[in-house]
């Protein structure tokens, strides 16, 4: 009800930022919409309206059309690359909390000591993933001064450069993107492979031993 008004920014999606991530100096904002012809739609009640625009091209502008669509490409494809990044460090922790829970229930017990064992290596294996593609140690602001930036942090840093007028990537740009881009990707196969290889070895071990979910405290 009432007035209502939306203001894009013009840029696409970008990269989803976790949360408690600190990051120094990084972009992970979507591309700026390259000029040309667009359509809004707004659907109210079931009810879709459309209307055409166009985004103009900066007359103050010292590149093509042609330029900004390289500059668009090249930022979306960062973003894409980050967006897995940050995907697999979700899976990694939702799995480590799972591996700790399982580790101070089953610590005691003597006919899960190889499996818990499992647990604290595939752990550890996820963990060198996860400080592969980001600094883990940062809680402040403050602390990338202290600690080295990771893959995803240099990538999106690239971002930022890049994105700071409507220039295309230089061809040392594409060179560091696509050299940082092939690092984040050896590392998620390495997580992938201990998804499709450990864990499920460990959840076939676990199944085996017909271990209990649930316990009451006595």
């Amino acid at each position: 009800k009432g007035g209502n008004t939306f203001v894009w920014d013009t840029r696409g999606k970008g990269a989803k930022k976790l949360e408690g991530m600190i990051l120094w100096w990084a972009s992970l904002d979507g591309a700026k919409a390259v000029p040309g012809s667009y359509k809004v739609h707004l659907n109210v009640n079931g009810t879709t309206s459309s209307e055409s625009f166009n985004i103009l091209p900066d007359p103050r502008a010292e590149v093509s059309v042609a330029d900004m669509q390289k500059q668009f490409d090249f930022i979306t494809d960062i973003n894409t690359t980050i967006e897995k990044a940050h995907q697999s460090i979700e899976k990694i922790r939702d799995i480590t909390k799972q591996l700790d829970a399982f580790t101070n229930q089953y610590k005691d017990n003597d006919a899960t000591k190889e499996l818990v064992e499992k647990a604290k290596k595939m752990k550890e294996s996820l963990g060198t993933v996860e400080k592969a593609l980001y600094q883990t140690k940062n809680r402040s602001g403050q602390d990338p001064l202290n600690f080295p930036i990771r893959l995803n942090n240099k990538l999106g840093h690239l971002n930022s450069l890049v994105a700071i007028d409507n220039f295309p990537p230089t061809d040392q740009d594409i060179a560091v993107k696509n050299e940082l881009t092939a690092q984040i990707n050896e590392q998620l196969t390495a997580f992938d492979a201990v998804v499709d290889k450990e864990l499920k070895e460990f959840n076939a071990a676990f199944n085996e031993l017909k271990l209990n979910y649930l316990f009451i405290e006595e």
